[in-house]
């Protein structure tokens, strides 16, 4: 129980992340600032240092691995369509639900690069893990690594601005425009990487309301959907920090700005300050997003409110109309007196038809998990079986695997047809699992010696579920009979008196029988088996659950399973809020830019470029 798998990007490609390699180097710009490429190290390209390895290589990676399209062998998610995956975590959940001699299920205990996806959750046997997966794109939010990249080139321009101003000063005005330029584009891609960030912590928030609202609904069963609601929960608090880092950096862009203007009114008096502009980030796209994951959560939870009163006022309506429905039994009875002689067989009909019901419900709970374990013995018996016959034929079936996995292989290199390829794969999948099992004996023996107990746990679960079940059947059979005899003794009381005050002013008289009733008998029998229909329906061998004494209790239900959401749906319309106000805090503060000064003697290009070659080597100003 206390297994994980994990999966990493490999392929020795590019975007292999678990490779560091020089993969990034600051960028520089051609003179017309219309151009940006990574440094090179040859001398003709300007001799920068080689070999530094530091976060921002991983960082290219990672983009790299953004925008290289799928292809087989790659870390992969098996959705629709199959998705590449940076790194994934797989849970096994509690046992092995598809019985393929693993704990992990599906795809997930292939030894092959690809996982389930993370909406698999079917309630009930054959798959129970919980698979968490990060992309190429959270990494790159989760890392920060536009604001990281973004500080290192900030100082790479600063040592481009300062060649520039040595190199030809009579083009500095030139140089400084591209520098503010250059601070612009950093806070252009941080806006872009909020704006990424809110749609994911959007999607997280999404999932989140559909996992507690399927928790919820069915009162705790969905064991998947209850595990993964309070991950995506987690997630979406996780969306606050990454925008306040971006925050940083793009006040960070504007100081290179002004770093950089400054450079160039030190290098040439002749500049005015004033006519050079800071970088601003446009925040209208990111706040469309977040104050649409807003909307969208008020109105979600607007809509689980206008359930729950509707749910609650259908309720309200039901215990009138059960009401309603009782006194009328009551006033049939009486037939215009005040009490009669069987008033105290009204009482007994209404218990036994409550009690009825709650031993209905516990029979279907009891029959859910009769079945439950029957499938279980069923599936641990055939996996006992077929562990058996791997012990028995082990040398076999090795052969004969190979030869079946080689013939799988030649048919998914041929195939074009992505449904066909995914089931030839999927058979290759689990012919590869049983050959690995087959090649490793203590493992098979371990295997085949766990299912037996399985089985037997199962099989004890079996039974006990199966006397619970019979208890309850006999439980249901017993309140079926009382509500018979109780309903029986009412509708067919035959003669009885019918009193005003404490004095007998009549004779009433009730039944299904012919010449009990005699000349002079209120006869009641009509408007005491209509009654009684109305309340209970048209059975009288048991109520219906949804006839007016019953459907009070049903809709109890529904409603409680409808209030259980609502704590989760004000978490979302509260996180939706903070985020929200904290990027319209960002945009509606931007960062002072204050350029001034005076010329001096320009700083010297070796100098700048050391002091660019150490922030690279330190991985950033941060």
């Amino acid at each position: 129980m206390g297994q994980l798998r994990y999966l990493v990007q490999r392929g020795g490609g590019a975007n292999d992340l678990t490779v560091l390699d020089d993969a990034w180097r600051p960028l520089e710009y051609d003179t017309t600032g219309k151009t940006y490429a990574m440094r090179a190290t040859t001398a003709a390209g300007g001799a920068y240092k080689a070999d530094i390895q530091t976060l921002a290589d991983l960082c290219q990676r990672l983009e790299d691995g953004r925008k290289t399209p799928y292809a087989a062998g790659m870390a992969e998610v098996r959705s629709s369509p199959v998705r590449t995956v940076a790194y994934a975590l797989v849970h096994p959940g509690n046992d092995d639900a598809d019985g393929n001699g693993s704990l992990f299920d599906g795809a997930n205990a292939s030894a092959d690069s690809a996982v389930e996806d993370p909406v698999r959750r079917p309630l009930l046997a054959r798959y129970n893990d919980i698979v968490m997966e990060h992309s190429y794109v959270s990494l790159l939010a989760g890392l920060h690594c536009a604001p990281l990249i973004d500080s290192i080139n900030t100082v790479a321009l600063a040592h481009d601005v300062v060649t520039q101003v040595d190199d030809l000063r009579t083009g500095n005005i030139a140089a400084a425009k591209q520098a503010v330029v250059f601070a612009a584009l950093g806070a252009a891609i941080t806006a872009a990487d909020m704006t990424g960030t809110i749609l994911g912590g959007i999607s997280d928030a999404g999932n989140a309301a559909v996992e507690w609202a399927i928790c919820a609904a069915t009162l705790g069963l969905a064991v998947n959907a209850c595990a993964a609601a309070p991950q995506h929960t987690a997630a979406v608090a996780l969306t606050g920090g990454v925008l306040y880092a971006n925050g940083v950096s793009v006040g960070l862009n504007v100081v290179a700005a002004v770093m950089a203007g400054n450079a160039l009114a030190l290098a040439d008096s002749s500049v005015d300050a004033s006519t050079l502009t800071c970088p601003s980030t446009d925040y209208t796209q990111t706040l469309a997003a977040a104050k649409k994951e807003w909307d969208d959560a008020v109105a979600d939870r607007n809509t689980l409110i206008t359930k729950i009163n509707d749910k609650t006022n259908e309720l309200n309506a039901a215990n009138v109309a059960r009401t309603i429905a009782i006194n009328n039994l009551v006033a049939q009875v009486r037939a215009g007196g005040t009490s009669t002689s069987i008033d105290s067989r009204i009482l007994p009909v209404l218990d036994a038809a409550t009690t009825w019901e709650s031993n209905s419900f516990s029979l279907t709970a009891a029959t859910m998990r009769r079945d439950n374990y029957q499938t279980a013995v069923t599936q641990w018996t055939n996996q006992v079986a077929t562990y058996a016959n791997m012990l028995a034929n082990r040398t076999t079936m090795i052969s004969q695997l190979n030869v079946d996995i080689a013939a799988l292989d030649a048919q998914i290199a041929t195939t074009t047809d992505p449904a066909v390829k995914a089931a030839l794969q999927k058979q290759r999948l689990e012919k590869t699992s049983q050959l690995t099992l087959l090649n490793d004996p203590v493992a098979l023996q371990a295997e085949y010696d766990k299912a037996v107990t399985e089985r037997t746990n199962a099989q004890n679960n079996l039974n006990a579920a199966q006397s619970d079940l019979s208890a309850a059947q006999a439980s249901v059979g017993s309140a079926q009979t009382i509500f018979q005899t109780a309903y029986s003794n009412l509708s067919n009381a035959g003669r009885y008196t019918i009193f005003v005050g404490a004095a007998a002013a009549a004779t009433g008289c009730t039944t299904t029988s012919a010449g009990v009733c005699q000349a002079g008998d209120i006869v009641t029998s009509a408007g005491i088996q209509a009654a009684l229909v109305d309340l209970f329906g048209g059975s009288s061998v048991s109520p219906d659950p949804d006839a007016k004494y019953l459907k009070p209790i049903k809709l109890q239900r529904e409603l409680n399973a409808l209030q259980s959401q609502l704590g989760e749906a004000n978490k979302r319309v509260t996180n939706a809020k903070n985020i929200y106000d904290q990027l319209k805090t960002q945009a509606d503060n931007p960062p002072p830019c204050n350029i001034t000064g005076k010329g001096v003697t320009p700083m010297p290009p070796s100098a700048a470029l050391d002091i660019l070659i150490k922030v690279d080597e330190k991985g950033g100003t941060r």
